[in-house]
């Protein structure tokens, strides 16, 4: 590995992409059960930005901070929600310099569509989220609400 000229390692900025899930672990109590209860999987995939002298580094230093940010809280169902790392997915290096630049590209992928396929069927199926009614999404995503900020 290459040194600067101070002797300490070269770095440089990655991103690494992570994947969380969010497990609902109790029963919801009969009580609460509202239209916006609704029970599917839920997961998180979040781009991490690392520091370090590889992309071997990277992927620890990633999943070290991850596994940091689990947690568990109750709620508005009474349900205990974990939130745990899954994996890493991929890293990818964003630039060799000290600083980022302004304008750094964080993340991107191709998508491999069929050439008749519509940008309105694309949009609904690699970004449900931008295509789903408000109501709907905040509706998937109560289950989520801790209850004691709510």
């Amino acid at each position: 590995m290459k040194t600067n000229k101070t002797g300490k390692l070269d770095s440089h900025w990655y991103g690494v992409k992570v994947l969380y899930q969010y497990f609902m672990v109790d029963k919801p109590n009969p009580e609460n059960i509202d239209e916006n209860y609704e029970e599917h999987q839920i997961f998180e995939e979040s781009i991490l930005l690392i520091n370090a002298p590889s992309f071997d580094q990277a992927y620890e230093i990633a999943e070290k901070k991850a596994k940091e940010c689990e947690d568990s809280y109750t709620n508005v169902y009474d349900q205990t929600v974990k939130f745990q790392f899954i994996e890493s997915l991929d890293a990818f290096l964003l630039c060799e310099e000290e600083e980022l630049p302004n304008g750094t590209e964080v993340y991107s992928r191709f998508l491999h569509v069929p050439k008749k396929e519509s940008l309105a069927n694309v949009l609904s199926r690699y970004y449900p989220e931008v295509t789903e009614d408000e109501t709907d999404l905040i509706r998937k995503n109560f289950i989520l609400r801790n209850r004691d900020f709510n």
